[in-house]
């Protein structure tokens, strides 16, 4: 809900909420209407010239406000394309392990600057032809993807290019060309070895992060793989390592509802038929990705017991 009134709402209403210091000159407010929005809390600062509509920034989730913050800086800078991870938020793949005050962009500029929060990277000459389209605020979701891995690591990079090849934003190879003409002088190793563990079947940063817990641990992994027992189709499994461990991440599932109780009660159905086939089932949270050695002990000792 709007906590603004007047010319500055209807400004941030054009913009997801957000108002710039460059907007409000050309719109001719009054930088004194600005300060009273600051000072009565209906405007939320998030950087220097850039606010946003306190009631839009209450109402915007924790993993949004970063999206929030790279439209504004692009709001102001209409000759910049949002690069790295802040390439990723504009395109809604998602973002695991990266610093989420920092916005990179390409513009065209002889060199790189770097201010507080924000870096400026020379554009190459494909992205420097895209610059003056209106339309396009992000670079390729391949070239994103190439950048984070190469600047921020391999996970991220992975959880990032497995979205966007699931949604096809982008092929093995298309990755390949991006990160061959990318000119990367830093991080390259880390980019190429995060397109080559790439897995389209994955879907969800859990998975993602499960499948190179388990693989890191020199474990044979197989995504989304269907099982049978004696009546039939059981069901598609998250991961089957080996051939009897089935391990499957439960992200951010709420069982509420009659539907919620319905889906709760198939997933049980479905992980009895499981066990009586004999298989091992793992279940995993985002809490126990954050101890790898103890998922890595949980699988190993099913493998055994298997």
């Amino acid at each position: 809900m709007s906590t603004l009134t007047g010319p500055l709402a209807a400004l941030a209403a054009e913009h997801h909420g957000l108002v710039t210091a460059e907007l409000t000159r050309a719109r001719h407010i009054s930088p004194s209407v600005v300060a009273a929005a600051l000072r009565s809390e209906a405007l939320h600062r998030i950087r220097p010239g850039i606010f946003v509509d306190h009631g839009v920034w209450e109402a915007t989730q924790t993993s949004d406000k970063y999206t929030l913050l790279v439209r504004g800086v692009m709001l102001g800078h209409p000759h910049w394309l949002a690069s790295h991870h802040a390439g990723l938020a504009l395109l809604g793949l998602p973002l695991f392990g990266l610093d989420l005050s920092l916005v990179d962009v390409v513009a065209a500029v002889r060199t790189s600057k770097r201010r507080p929060g924000l870096h400026v990277h020379v554009a190459t000459a494909e992205q420097r032809s895209l610059i003056t389209d209106p339309t396009i605020t992000s670079i390729s979701a391949a070239d994103a993807c190439v950048l984070t891995a190469a600047d921020h690591g391999l996970v991220s990079g992975v959880v990032a290019m497995d979205a966007a090849l699931k949604r096809g934003m982008t092929t093995a190879t298309a990755l390949t060309s991006a990160l061959e003409s990318s000119h990367t002088r830093y991080g390259a190793g880390q980019a190429r070895a995060a397109i080559a563990a790439i897995d389209p079947l994955c879907e969800s940063p859990g998975e993602t992060r499960t499948r190179l817990i388990l693989m890191a641990a020199g474990l044979d992994v197989r995504s989304q793989v269907s099982l049978k027992d004696a009546r039939g189709f059981i069901g598609r499994v998250d991961f089957l390592v080996g051939d009897r461990v089935v391990v499957e991440f439960d992200g951010a599932v709420k069982y509420e509802g009659l539907e919620g109780k319905r889906a709760l009660m198939e997933e049980k159905q479905r992980e009895e038929r499981l066990r009586d086939a004999g298989f091992r089932v793992v279940r995993l949270t985002w809490a126990d990705l954050s101890r790898p050695d103890r998922v890595v002990a949980r699988v190993r000792a099913q493998l055994a017991a298997a």
